[in-house]
């Protein structure tokens, strides 16, 4: 067969069976153009959106660009595009009759309604539906959706700092309010208000108090506050010191606490978007020249090959 189609003969062989191949073609972009038609391919209409991410923060190895598209395909989005726009009624799924309803819709859902990162990092999100309104003001939805998805995931990501910025806060303010009580007492009994300044005072009064002799109750007053800062000098000194140091560290971290808090209630949008859709003028779907193209090419391929099977058995025969 193959030494016979490779042969001189080939063109002949179409010069003889020209009338039979262009009727055959003929019948073929009769038939394909009759069943490529609304009456037996239903017409969709194309709607697409261009956005760019922004104010996204991606997630293990993501760039932004993929992170958008985990957020335009995950569950939540498809749920309420479904239940804004009964899709499963619209798509012609009736749940109650079919036990694998879900599995249809999602298959309808996937092939009408596509997410893909372009060539310069943006994202496309196209929908295709035989409402051409629809199409656009699902897209249009998709893209409402997706800015209060990343919204709540964000709030929930910073409601989570601020839960641990607060128990932090908390924790510091008992542990300063333990070392300040422990001050305050050590100021009320001992009488020690700032030791380095008390020492030098205190020292250079009881020295004066002896050279005088004649206050023995200046040098007993002198020797007590002495006493008292060998006794808890020291002690006062370091938890002043410690004191100072968890009062940074508490106003480090209110710093973060507020700035967490307005993470929360702040509004942002997630998404720049470059190109709106809008309802399309002509269908996208069926491409009925290409349908007829190619199904007139085919048949009279494989026409040909028939007529050329026949024509070597008669040749055979005789």
């Amino acid at each position: 067969m193959g030494t016979y189609l490779n042969s001189e003969d080939l063109f002949q062989l179409l010069i003889k069976w020209k009338k039979h191949l262009i009727i055959i073609g003929l019948a073929t972009i009769l038939i394909s153009t009759i069943f490529s038609g609304p009456t037996f391919i239903e017409p969709k209409y194309k709607s697409f959106a261009i956005l760019y991410p922004s104010n996204i923060l991606p997630y293990a190895g993501e760039n932004q660009s993929e992170q958008l598209i985990q957020l335009l395909q995950s569950d939540d989005i498809r749920r309420d595009v479904d239940s804004i726009f009964h899709l499963e009624k619209h798509y012609g799924i009736y749940t109650a009759n079919d036990q694998y309803a879900q599995s249809h819709f999602m298959e309808i859902y996937r092939d009408n309604i596509n997410f893909r990162k372009t060539e310069y990092e943006s994202v496309e999100i196209t929908v295709l539906d035989r409402n051409a309104k629809m199409a656009s003001d699902i897209a249009d939805t998709i893209i409402e959706l997706m800015n209060k998805k990343a919204k709540s995931l964000q709030r929930e990501k910073s409601e989570e700092v601020v839960t641990i910025y607060k128990n932090q806060l908390d924790k510091k303010k008992i542990e300063m309010d333990s070392m300040e009580h422990v001050l305050r007492d050590i100021r009320m009994k001992y009488g020690i208000i700032s030791y380095d300044n008390q020492a030098r005072e205190v020292t250079r009064e009881y020295l004066q108090a002896l050279s005088l002799s004649g206050n023995p109750q200046a040098v007993e007053e002198a020797k007590r506050l002495i006493q008292n800062l060998e006794e808890k000098g020291g002690e006062f000194v370091s938890l002043n010191e410690n004191l100072w140091r968890v009062r940074g560290s508490y106003n480090d971290i209110k710093t973060l606490y507020e700035n967490a808090v307005k993470d929360v209630d702040k509004v942002l949008t997630y998404s720049n978007v470059i190109s709106k859709p809008f309802p399309a003028d002509k269908k996208s779907y069926p491409v009925r020249w290409l349908i007829v193209f190619i199904a007139t090419i085919s048949t009279l391929f494989l026409a040909f090959i028939v007529l050329a099977v026949v024509d070597r058995k008669a040749k055979t025969k005789v």
